[in-house]
């Protein structure tokens, strides 16, 4: 992941003046043909026109719960690898994702967004 967005921060920001926006959307319990773009029978005009307009990705692995999920978007790895797969976070617990993780948001400040 950071060196797919290494790669695309040099090409699109030669070609335009600003980044563009990036938004990600992580929706628990969302499967394949819940979305417009797959299933007629769902209406989303908003979301899919985002993804029209965008990029979709559509080969990804999610985890079971929140706290693996969102580690592994925030670091590009695996649970098993950032110390996120032991299921989901409890308020006040004394542990969370290891501070010298490399997370999307500071690749993303790394490419003057």
């Amino acid at each position: 992941m950071l060196l797919l967005l290494s790669l695309l921060s040099g090409v699109v920001c030669t070609v335009l003046a600003q980044p563009p926006n990036i938004l990600v959307i992580v929706a628990d319990d969302l499967g394949y043909n819940d979305v417009s773009w797959h299933n007629d029978a769902v209406i989303m005009p908003h979301i899919a026109q985002l993804a029209a307009e965008g990029v979709t990705l559509e080969q990804h692995y999610s985890q079971p719960l929140c706290s693996p999920t969102r580690g592994a978007l925030l670091t590009g790895r695996y649970p098993i690898h950032n110390g996120l797969n032991n299921g989901a976070i409890q308020p006040l617990t004394p542990y969370g994702l290891d501070t010298s993780e490399i997370t999307l948001p500071e690749e993303l400040r790394r490419a003057n967004y």
